[in-house]
């Protein structure tokens, strides 16, 4: 009877562990991290020449009866001066570094070590504007702090809202809406950035809702993308940076109505890729862009925070 073999060349799992079997690495690298930013789309783009940005902004008189007696002698009105309002330009950086041997090797999934990390860095740069636009909170930066522009969350006061646990219904969204005329603001908002939670929650809204489809269709279409109210039409937008609760019965949830037009993106320097010196046997590198966010009113803005989502 005849020795049994025992074969050595895998390891547990089937990876090949030597011998005359080689691995079977496909030629693709798969990243499926999101890189959708809404505000840095849709918001125009301006250049500024200094870190501490001002601009200036008015009011009118309250309405009044204004009754004057016949003939009367002119006065000496107290005039109003404008406000300033101030933001800080921000520095994004982002660094890697690739080792000759990462160059000078063949690689699966790509051809050019150093060009495959620099792109995977511009994107987490932009990922980073477009979270701070949502969410920075403002800092004025010293010789060994960073500064830091506030984001929509932490400029917006006059129609916004600190709920605490209040259920966003389709009256509530309106009553959001409604802020904007009760406070004396001309302006009416055309987007609105919400979650995952809150957006399956307005395409739930049910009022007066009508939808197009062939009656032979076999669609269920439950999709709210622009919601048309007394207060003007609101384009729905999917943000993964406002604030998201846990779960949809839980509070947390944030929603931001803007303007577009009364917001702008300030870039002091464009997003740039530099080549830092060398330092031993590898490349390093450098992304950097210095930008901020201004706000000509944040009255052009709204919204709160605090919801809870209804999905039945």
């Amino acid at each position: 009877m005849g020795q049994l073999l025992t074969w050595q060349e895998f390891t547990d799992g089937a990876r090949p562990q030597g011998g005359s079997i080689p691995e079977l690495l496909l030629d693709f690298i798969e990243n499926v991290s999101p890189i959708d930013r809404p505000a840095l789309a849709l918001l125009r783009k301006v250049q500024v020449s200094g870190t501490y940005v001002e601009w200036q902004e008015d009011v009118l008189a309250a309405r009044a009866h204004n009754a004057w007696v016949e003939g009367v002698d002119s006065t000496n009105p107290n005039l109003a001066t404008p406000t300033r309002t101030f933001t800080h330009v921000q520095n994004f950086l982002k660094f890697g570094e690739v080792s000759d041997i990462q160059k000078f090797v063949d690689h699966k999934g790509f051809s050019d070590a150093y060009l495959y990390q620099e792109q995977k860095k511009v994107n987490e740069l932009l990922n980073d504007v477009e979270h701070t636009l949502h969410r920075g909170s403002a800092a004025t930066g010293a010789t060994d702090a960073a500064r830091q522009f506030p984001g929509f969350l932490n400029i917006l006061s006059t129609n916004f809202t600190a709920s605490s646990g209040t259920t966003l219904t389709e009256e509530v969204f309106n009553n959001l809406l409604q802020l904007f005329y009760d406070n004396a603001v001309d302006v009416s908002p055309t987007v609105a950035f919400v979650n995952s939670w809150l957006k399956r929650t307005i395409s739930l809204f049910s009022t007066n809702v009508t939808r197009y489809m062939p009656a032979m269709t076999p669609i269920q279409k439950l999709v709210i993308e622009e919601h048309q109210s007394d207060f003007g039409t609101v384009r729905i937008y999917l943000s993964r940076d406002q604030l998201k609760s846990a779960s949809k019965v839980t509070a947390g949830n944030s929603i931001v109505f803007l303007d577009p037009s009364f917001f702008e993106t300030g870039w002091l320097s464009p997003l740039t890729s530099e080549t830092l010196a060398r330092t031993g046997t590898k490349t390093r590198f450098q992304i950097q862009t210095n930008m901020t966010l201004i706000y000509r009113s944040q009255k052009a803005g709204g919204g709160g925070t605090g919801f809870v989502p209804y999905i039945p």
